[in-house]
């Protein structure tokens, strides 16, 4: 059984009803919503929240409802703790996951049929935990990241020996989760015995990183005007949702 699990708060604390604002004529979540409904490999679709407009949007979309404790809806909250919930509610109804698909409520940039290819990828390798999208970013490399040291002024983040290079084509690709959404393996992801790697350790120890371009989670209204932009590129409109025949 693959499960489907949206998550996301009611509250916001950098925009308010952030997961159901209005992007390109369609309530944020939604596009999270179609990516899971759109899906040929998963079987059933929930939504873990605390707040009433993610529920009503849920429902209109054929969602079934996991009602969040108000406990582990806070700023503070632990996203591990949300799926360890959700897959307990799953286990009560009788439903025990072998994967779940989890995607974030305040992402949009989908690119249809990209869910099924990394889902048949853990289908595929047994020996995975789970299956990521990821990113090249090496204009935020470690090599070349800092911070404020005991006098207040900068010091490398990372102590190294050596020169490094300036041109950023030059390091290691440095691969950034882009949260678009995780495939995760239940039996070796969670449980007393699961440990995996920080921070993510719910991600496991053998992690496939799929390329992916440009996805972001959205915090600011900058990030809904980009996030907008990168829709209308890949073939999105207020009515139309792309059929993800090329991948």
């Amino acid at each position: 059984m693959i499960v489907g699990l949206l998550t996301g708060r009611g509250g916001s604390v950098s925009i308010p009803d952030k997961n159901v604002i209005e992007v390109l004529g369609r309530p944020l979540m939604s596009y999270a919503a179609l990516m899971a409904n759109q899906s040929k490999l998963i079987d059933e679709v929930y939504l873990s929240t605390d707040g009433e407009k993610l529920k009503d949007v849920g429902r209109e979309m054929g969602l079934k409802i996991i009602d969040r404790p108000e406990e582990l809806a806070l700023p503070t909250s632990q996203h591990k703790d949300a799926l360890t919930h959700a897959l307990s509610v799953l286990e009560a109804e009788g439903k025990k996951p072998e994967i779940l698909v989890v995607f974030l409520c305040n992402v949009g940039t989908h690119r249809p049929g990209l869910v099924d290819h990394c889902i048949q990828q853990l289908i595929d390798n047994p020996e995975l935990d789970s299956v990521v999208t990821v990113e090249e970013r090496n204009e935020y490399h470690p090599l070349r990241t800092k911070k404020v040291g005991p006098d207040g002024n900068l010091v490398p983040f990372l102590e190294t020996e050596g020169p490094i290079s300036t041109n950023r084509q030059d390091l290691e690709p440095a691969l950034f989760i882009d949260h678009t959404f995780w495939v995760l393996r239940v039996s070796t992801c969670f449980g007393p015995d699961a440990q995996g790697q920080q921070p993510w350790d719910f991600m496991g120890q053998r992690i496939k990183g799929v390329p992916n371009s440009g996805s972001i989670d959205i915090h600011t209204h900058e990030d809904i005007a980009y996030t907008e932009a990168w829709l209308r590129k890949y073939g999105w409109t207020s009515d139309e949702t792309p059929s993800g025949d090329d991948m």
